[in-house]
C-alpha cells in the first residue's frame, strides 16, 4: 500500500513539473521578442553607465542583404480620403493618420529658445505629430518645457548625459539614442508611423512632413546648405535612387544628411540594433545607421522626385550682445569680437569722408 502511495505521489510530481515546464515554455515563446528587446535595452543602458559598447554581431554584406529581404515591411493601406462632414468624423480621420515622431536634440545656449520657437511654430501646424525633445545634460530646462507646453504640440521632454571618452564630433548620438529607446518602451513600433531626426537649427517646410507621412521603409529628399553646397540630394534613374550629389560619396554607401531621411517605425521593430553606436566613425553617422536596416533600392525619393528642397540648414550664429550704457560687448567668440572691432574702425573713416564731400 505504501509503495502505491509513493508511486502515485511520484507520478503527480512528474506531471506537475511537466505542466509547469510547458506553461513556462509557452509564456516564454509568447514574449520572446519583447524579452529579447528588453535584454538588448538593458545591455545598452548598462553600457552607458559602464562606458562600454555592447557587442555588435557583424555579418557579410550578402548575408545582411538576404536578412533584410526576408523582412516584410509592407505598410497598411492608407485610409480613404473621403470628405468629412462632422467634427467627430474629422477626429476619426486624424486618428487614422500614421504618427510622425520628430526627434530633436538640443542644448543650452543663447539662441536655443529662438531656434526652438521657430521649429515649434512649424510643427504645431502638422497633424498627428509627436515631438521628442532631448536636452543635453543631467536634467531638463524649465524655459524649454514652458515653450513646449505653450506650443500645444504633443511632446515628450527628456534629458541625456554625454557619453564618456567619446569623440565630441559624434554630436547628438546620446540624445538620439535616448529618444529611440524611449520609443521602444512606450510606442508600438509594429504599427505604421514615422521617425524623423530634426535638429533645432534647421528650417522646415510644412510640405516635408506630409511627404514623409506614408514612408514604407526609408524616404529621402534634398537638403539645402550642406557642406558648403547649395543643396545635397539623391540622384534618380527611372524613379529609383542610384547615387548621390554629396560630399564623400566614394566612401559612404548612404551619403545622406541627418535631415534628409525618415524611417517607418517598423524599421526599429524589425531591427533591435538600429540606433547610433558609439563606434560609428565621425562624419559617417547617417550611412552607418542606415546600413543596419536598409539597402539602396529601399530608398523612397520624395520632394517631387528629389527636385524640391523642403529643409535647410539655417544655423544661426551666436548673437553679439552690447551694453547700451558703456558700449561693452559680451562676445560669444573671439571671431565675433574681431569683426565688431573692425566694424567700429570703419565707421569713423566713413564719417570723415562724408565731411570732406560736404565741404
Amino acid at each position: 500500500m505504501a509503495n502505491k502511495s509513493t508511486i502515485f505521489l511520484s507520478a503527480t510530481s512528474v506531471l506537475l513539473i511537466v505542466y509547469v515546464s510547458l506553461f513556462s515554455v509557452l509564456q516564454h515563446s509568447g514574449r520572446l521578442r519583447d524579452s529579447s528587446l528588453k535584454t538588448h535595452e538593458t545591455r545598452y543602458f548598462d553600457s552607458i553607465e559602464n562606458d562600454r559598447e555592447p557587442v555588435k554581431t557583424e555579418s557579410s554584406f550578402n548575408a545582411r542583404m538576404n536578412e533584410l529581404e526576408a523582412v516584410n515591411y509592407e505598410q497598411s493601406i492608407p485610409h480613404s480620403r473621403v470628405k468629412r462632414n462632422s467634427a467627430e468624423e474629422k477626429e476619426d480621420e486624424l486618428q487614422e493618420l500614421p504618427i510622425i515622431h520628430v526627434i530633436t536634440p538640443t542644448y543650452k545656449r543663447m539662441n536655443q529658445i529662438p531656434e526652438m520657437t521657430r521649429v515649434a511654430n512649424t510643427l504645431k501646424n502638422v497633424k498627428a505629430l509627436h515631438w521628442i525633445v532631448v536636452e543635453e545634460g543631467n536634467q531638463t530646462l524649465p524655459e524649454v518645457k514652458q515653450l513646449l507646453t505653450k506650443s500645444g504640440i504633443d511632446f515628450t521632454y527628456l534629458s541625456a548625459r554625454p557619453y564618456k571618452n567619446l569623440n565630441t564630433s559624434l554630436k547628438g548620438i546620446h540624445q538620439r539614442n535616448k529618444a529611440i529607446f524611449w520609443l521602444r518602451k512606450n510606442v508600438d513600433l509594429s504599427k505604421d508611423g514615422v521617425v524623423y531626426f530634426a535638429d533645432d537649427d534647421n528650417t522646415y517646410d510644412l510640405e516635408l512632413f506630409e511627404e514623409m507621412r506614408y514612408t514604407k521603409k526609408v524616404s529621402v529628399w534634398p537638403v539645402g546648405f550642406v557642406s558648403r553646397r547649395q543643396y545635397q540630394t539623391p540622384i534618380l534613374k527611372n524613379g529609383k535612387v542610384v547615387k548621390f550629389n554629396a560630399w564623400n560619396t566614394e566612401n559612404r554607401k548612404f551619403p545622406i544628411d541627418m535631415a534628409g531621411f525618415a524611417l517607418n517605425t517598423k524599421m526599429f521593430y524589425f531591427n533591435p540594433q538600429l540606433y547610433f553606436w558609439k563606434t560609428f566613425r565621425v562624419g559617417y553617422q547617417e550611412t552607418m545607421f542606415l546600413e543596419i536596416c536598409c539597402l539602396l533600392r529601399d530608398l523612397e525619393p520624395k520632394g517631387n522626385g528629389c527636385t524640391k528642397v523642403l529643409v535647410w540648414h539655417t544655423k544661426a550664429r551666436d548673437p553679439v550682445i552690447e551694453h547700451s550704457s558703456y558700449n561693452i560687448t559680451i562676445q560669444a567668440s573671439n571671431n565675433q569680437k574681431y569683426e565688431l572691432e573692425k566694424e567700429n574702425e570703419r565707421v569713423p573713416s566713413i564719417r570723415k569722408s562724408e565731411k570732406k564731400s560736404r565741404s
